[in-house]
């Protein structure tokens, strides 16, 4: 019987390690703290000099691994060129790290394109984002398991001919512990200073998918509130990625003048869940029409904002349909956010009923990084 318990595992990621962390952060760090071995291969860069493992500044059993790639040029080169040169690939990096895996789980579609390359018994693709070409990532078919984060994630993934097994987003422990003793303990159902109502963002503020233009519509149309945004918005801290052009860099500029934003920058987990215990309002919004990488389909921040048990107003997110968890837009436009971010805010002055924010917490806690784990051992083991 699997368990991720004493093994080898290699995680092929598409982002850095850094302050910023994902999914693939966290489930490093969870799989690190259950006794694996876990090895966090960033992407390769041309700039990095041969292979470079060191340790983690967050946890003793990751190890960093940084490499250059041993070609370029993959769309040129015939076919079984670069075939041969991914097997290279793989090999340099199985002998500079020195342990076989017993899982390589891969957040990072259209790199190894073969995930037998590294001779795991236990191959896990793991679409935690949308596909980036037409086709769908060529390490799908040699994964022992795929596992998709949304419903139009795996539906691409079965109308291509293989299996997808949807689970949601995790949610970091700090959260889940917090959300855990609302319940045993007692929550507020209204805001703490209706005076001050606090509304919260977390994430990168230079991520292409916000909407900014509507953003800067709700802000300029609430002087009265106080908005509070976690999350990179300054080079150093965009290990995720972001753009640096005019219009990220308006909008960086627009929320550092307003006299009722506050940019928190990135912090600590721990720090975060604290911090947005003071927020009375979540708020979410994407782009849902510019680009087939941002769908709107899932966020993970989603189950951060909903294990405080405040009310969420989002983009509409086609996972969460139908379970009135958000207060989310009908369809994929936002046009009329306004009016809907109003209308929660009202909710928020008078108190919601008890049973929405239970569902909040209750749902919240069932999605912890440590229940996920479980789950794909389940399905590893019966598929």
């Amino acid at each position: 019987m699997f368990r991720f318990r004493d093994k080898v595992i290699y995680i092929l990621s598409p982002e850095n390690w850094g302050k910023m962390k994902v999914s693939k952060h966290h489930y490093a760090m969870e799989l690190a703290g259950m006794g694996n071995r876990v090895y966090f291969l960033e992407p390769p860069r041309l700039h990095y000099k041969g292979i470079e493992i060191r340790a983690c500044p967050d946890h003793e059993n990751i190890r960093l691994v940084r490499y250059k790639p041993v070609f370029r040029g993959k769309r040129i080169l015939p076919e079984w060129s670069y075939r041969f040169l991914l097997g290279l690939q793989a090999r340099k990096l199985l002998k500079a790290i020195g342990q076989k895996p017993d899982v390589v789980w891969c957040f990072h579609g259209y790199l190894f394109e073969n995930l037998a390359l590294f001779k795991a018994p236990v191959r896990i693709y793991f679409a935690a984002d949308q596909f980036y070409y037409d086709q769908l990532p060529p390490e799908i078919a040699s994964a022992s398991l795929t596992v998709g984060i949304s419903d139009t994630i795996c539906q691409a993934i079965q109308e291509g001919g293989y299996k997808a097994c949807r689970l949601n987003h995790g949610l970091h422990t700090s959260f889940v512990e917090s959300a855990r003793r609302k319940l045993r303990e007692g929550y507020r159902n209204a805001a703490m200073n209706r005076d001050k109502i606090v509304v919260g963002f977390t994430g990168n503020l230079r991520m292409q998918a916000l909407d900014r233009e509507t953003m800067t519509t709700v802000i300029q149309a609430h002087p009265e509130l106080r908005f509070i945004f976690w999350g990179s918005y300054q080079g150093s801290d965009l290990n995720l990625g972001g753009l640096r052009d005019q219009e990220s860099d308006e909008f960086v500029r627009y929320l550092e003048q307003q006299p009722n934003v506050e940019l928190r920058g990135v912090v600590d987990h721990e720090v975060l869940q604290q911090e947005m215990e003071r927020v009375d309002l979540f708020w979410l919004c994407w782009k849902l029409d510019k680009s087939q990488l941002w769908d709107g389909s899932n966020s993970h921040k989603l189950l951060e904002y909903l294990s405080t048990g405040r009310p969420v107003v989002s983009h509409h997110v086609s996972s969460y349909r139908g379970n009135n968890l958000l207060y989310m837009m009908p369809d994929n436009s936002n046009h009329g956010f306004l009016q809907k971010f109003n209308r929660v805010l009202d909710l928020v002055r008078t108190g919601e009923s008890a049973e929405h924010i239970r569902a909040r917490l209750e749902f919240a806690v069932s999605n912890s990084y440590e229940t996920r784990i479980r789950e794909i051992e389940e399905l590893v083991n019966h598929g």
